[in-house]
């Protein structure tokens, strides 16, 4: 099988790959081929799974959002006093 050589990866690009392929359990090397080959397919513009650093960046602007409604948690859910959805 043929080899590829990448020479001047910038660092950003080049830890960007090697998290993703920790996160997928993968290694650098297969982890590059896996995307050039969705590339190649058409198959990149798959979306990825929202890593935890993702997910807490939403978080955390979301919490710095203003409150429009005044109503309490329970009843914008729905919820009885048990904590029951009403019907």
């Amino acid at each position: 099988m043929p080899n590829l050589t990448l020479r001047d990866v910038p660092e950003e690009l080049h830890l960007w790959l090697k998290d993703s392929a920790r996160a997928h359990r993968r290694s650098v090397n297969r982890e590059a081929i896996l995307l050039l080959e969705l590339i190649r397919t058409g198959q990149d513009t798959v979306r990825r799974k929202a890593s935890y650093e993702d997910l807490l960046a939403i978080s955390r602007q979301a919490a710095a959002l203003p409150v429009l409604d005044s109503r309490d948690e329970a009843d914008i859910l729905g919820l009885d006093e048990a904590g029951v959805p009403r019907n």
